[in-house]
């Protein structure tokens, strides 16, 4: 991740120079690189790279992004921090004394530790994970179409494991936070995070660090991509398995809002009937909202009795139900296979990019 032929050290003082918005730089394994590029294109949202600006953010660059990303560092890679610039990196930031609690719980720039209250085993496989924030009164602070990152620690190699998620707690919701997990624990294959999240047990702290995203829904078809305001009239939101949850959180905000005129088309695929996440909650939110919200879920092994549509959601399936406008937005949250098959027949269909947002 670093250019081999460079040997500039980069002092502490030159760091915080660019803790900043316009020229951002963060640290990796003692690396420092440049973020400026990113600040249009990261997918998840130029806010990502301000909060990390004069950090050292190797746990969550790290844990989170794929190899092909980390190979594309040695093009930002500016230097190597010098000896005193590692030791005051490393020191814990002190912060102003204050008797006076937070008003929102997330803080972009740091970690903050919520208390696991509960667990409601939905299905076989999923778990609503209740937190305790700092006190009773206090919000999440999370705009519609945000997400926030939860960390943990492996238990064995201690390693940070963190993950991106999007909670389903009202947004207003004061002194607790709500999050919807699909843990994947078989055999030697299973995911880090489901392993640890499901072995926590109750009263234990966990961190939390938001929010994060390109994307927030401001009301009304008002929406925000990386800072810039787009009107739309139609939501089409194509979803698999857990992918319900940020979909489920903008849709709510739209079926809950009488003024708001904007429609959404949920396309919700899974596998099985126990499978579908949140359905009581989007039952709910259609009710008396017919005109405006329609919810299509397909599943590829349904029983029977199943009167709604079979199979994978494909791009005949998007075609017949997410009629191309210029003022409709895809919104697009599921398994990376689906994200992919979508992005091809929507492209084919006659789809910008621009009107296309991949949580």
């Amino acid at each position: 991740m670093t250019k081999s032929d460079l040997k500039h050290e980069i002092t502490i003082d030159e760091l915080r120079k660019h803790d900043n918005d316009s020229d951002p730089w963060f640290v990796i394994n003692n690396q420092v690189y440049s973020g400026t590029a990113f600040l249009k294109d990261h997918p998840g949202g130029a806010q990502s790279i301000i909060s990390a600006a004069g950090l050292d953010t190797t746990d969550e660059f790290m844990a989170i992004h794929s190899e092909t990303a980390k190979a594309m560092m040695p093009g930002y890679h500016l230097g190597t921090l010098d000896s005193a610039a590692k030791i005051a990196l490393s020191e814990p930031q002190s912060e102003v004394a204050s008797n006076e609690p937070r008003d929102a719980f997330l803080n972009p720039r740091s970690w903050t530790k919520a208390v696991l209250s509960s667990k409601k085993k939905i299905s076989a496989d999923t778990i609503i994970f209740t937190f305790t924030l700092e006190h009773e009164t206090q919000t999440l602070g999370l705009p519609v179409g945000q997400h926030l990152m939860i960390r943990l620690r492996d238990p064995v190699e201690r390693e940070a494991i963190i993950r991106p998620y999007t909670p389903i707690s009202e947004m207003n919701s004061k002194g607790r936070l709500d999050v919807l997990i699909k843990l994947y624990l078989e055999g030697d294959i299973g995911g880090k995070m489901s392993k640890a999240m499901n072995s926590l047990p109750i009263g234990h702290g966990v961190d939390f660090k938001g929010p994060i995203g390109k994307f927030t829904y401001l009301g009304k078809g008002l929406c925000s991509i990386n800072g810039t305001e787009k009107k739309v009239k139609k939501f089409a939101m194509i979803c698999g398995g857990s992918g319900i949850t940020p979909i489920f959180q903008v849709f709510r905000a739209v079926m809950r809002d009488k003024d708001d005129t904007t429609t959404c088309t949920v396309l919700n695929g899974n596998r099985l009937f126990e499978d579908i996440l949140c359905k009581e909650e989007l039952d709910a939110l259609l009710w008396g909202n017919e005109d405006r919200g329609e919810v299509i879920h397909t599943l590829t092994k349904a029983p029977e009795t199943w009167k709604g549509l079979r199979g994978r959601i494909n791009g005949e399936l998007v075609q017949k139900h997410c009629e191309f406008h210029e003022e409709t937005l895809v919104l697009v949250c599921g398994p990376e296979a689906l994200e992919k098959s979508i992005h091809v027949a929507l492209k084919e269909q006659g789809w910008n990019d621009d009107q296309i947002l991949f949580f």
